[in-house]
């Protein structure tokens, strides 16, 4: 390796430690949360023996220890960018547990979901589009995972269990592959966004949407915050 090969490699590692891709930017920041977190209260899940094992919060409202980072927040560019590619892979959902993981997840328009059920114990998933049915299927245990494609309409599709009411889960369909999930933190990154500016729009199942206007060069990260507090 000549001298000019060495340097061309140093500043690709020094670029790829960095978290910065040659073909973008990076949007980046922390989703904040004001005023008085709400109380952890139990989820009543004695119905059924399989999920009475295990106890859980409702997770609906989700602050970092300090109460100040907002968590399972879905970052995204709502819009078309030219160029990006839809996933090849299927958006998968576990029930595991008796609750769905991830609760909250991004999916782009034209890939399809699918649904495992890890529990020794029956689900009944039930899928809808605003008020709208999309699928509701029963799932055995050790059934085969239900695959479906999800519709270029749906916004966000909303997950419930009819057996177990407290089981929620969302995955919000875009239009890009640009998005992330905000961390117990906060903390979100959204990596290889192609240069331009964009609306970033932060979605949370209870506390709304806010919308920030972000301008993306390349090789550079671009700081972005958002605020929410309970209505």
């Amino acid at each position: 390796m000549n001298i000019r090969e060495i340097s061309s490699f140093l500043a690709a590692a020094s670029l790829l430690v960095s978290g910065v891709s040659f073909g973008g930017g990076t949007i980046s920041g922390t989703v904040s949360f004001t005023g008085t977190a709400p109380k952890p209260t139990k989820l009543n899940r004695k119905s059924d023996p399989i999920c009475a094992k295990t106890e859980f919060d409702d997770e609906a409202v989700l602050t970092s220890k300090n109460g100040k980072g907002l968590q399972n927040v879905l970052v995204r560019i709502n819009s078309a960018v030219p160029g990006a590619k839809v996933p090849t892979a299927d958006v998968v959902v576990d029930q595991k547990d008796c609750m769905y993981r991830p609760r909250v997840q991004g999916a782009v328009e034209g890939q399809k979901i699918m649904v495992r059920n890890d529990d020794g114990t029956l689900h009944n998933v039930h899928t809808y589009d605003g008020t709208k049915t999309l699928f509701n299927q029963a799932q055995p245990p050790k059934s085969p995972p239900i695959e479906k494609p999800l519709p270029k309409t749906a916004n966000v599709v909303k997950l419930k269990c009819d057996v177990h009411p407290w089981m929620i889960g969302y995955v919000l369909v875009s239009k890009s592959p640009y998005f992330a999930v905000s961390q117990d933190s906060g903390q979100f990154e959204i990596k290889d966004v192609p240069a331009g500016t964009y609306t970033v729009e932060a979605w949370h199942e209870k506390l709304g949407t806010k919308t920030e206007q972000v301008t993306v060069t390349d090789g550079k990260a671009s700081d972005v915050k958002f605020t929410f507090a309970m209505k």
